[in-house]
């Protein structure tokens, strides 16, 4: 499929990025028949529209998820491109029960991209006749178990070992334990200044797009 045939609709929960995407798309003489903000809106749309594929922000703050809406599209249209445009390095950091994602996603990270010819290419993939899935899981943050996952948030979020053990109803040995186990998995380097649990909570930001550095 060409881009000129092409009809898509987007979903993205920040208003400027979606005006991006929209108009970065039109110059690329694809159709944006939809560019919505919230999963109900674009659901409602698609079911309207029957783009060929959906552009789709994996977290859309409150409400269904770009997996929800996902797996809702594909009820509705079992051959629709799906292609995730997102700041998570991994779904299992938006939803720690996450398994695998629909047939054939093409799966972007925004801090990855380097022109919007990638997120054209992820859409013709999307809709090609032998589309096969471009999400790989990664070996850091992502393979994570969900308890240790859980405990890095917390880190993250700049809670003490004995908070974290309150909070989990865990003693503060086990967290200590936890923790070590992540900072191994992570390469981090322990020290007596605290910088192991400051490279631990970057690692996490990073992973969901909110530390650059």
């Amino acid at each position: 499929m060409t881009a000129m045939k092409m009809r898509i609709g987007i979903c993205e929960d920040d208003p400027f990025t979606l005006a991006t995407l929209d108009a970065s798309l039109v110059a690329k003489e694809v159709e944006v028949v939809f560019a919505e903000t919230s999963a109900p809106n674009a659901l409602e749309k698609f079911s309207e529209l029957t783009p060929h594929a959906v552009l789709i922000d994996l977290h859309l703050g409150s409400g269904p998820t770009g997996l929800d809406l996902a797996k809702s599209l594909r009820g509705i249209s079992p051959s629709v491109g799906l292609v995730f445009l997102t700041s998570f390095e991994s779904p299992r950091l938006l939803d720690r029960n996450f398994e695998e994602l629909p047939a054939g996603s093409q799966y972007l990270n925004k801090q990855e991209l380097a022109s919007v010819d990638q997120i054209l290419h992820a859409l013709q993939n999307s809709v090609s006749k032998n589309r096969k899935s471009t999400f790989v899981e990664s070996s850091d943050v992502a393979g994570l178990t969900n308890r240790q996952l859980e405990v890095l948030e917390m880190i993250a979020n700049g809670k003490s070992n004995q908070q974290i053990a309150k909070q989990l109803a865990l003693s503060a040995k086990a967290v200590e334990g936890i923790s070590l186990r992540i900072a191994k998995r992570l390469g981090t380097k322990n020290d007596q200044s605290g910088n192991q649990r400051i490279q631990m909570a970057k690692a996490y930001l990073r992973s969901i797009g909110r530390f650059d550095n």
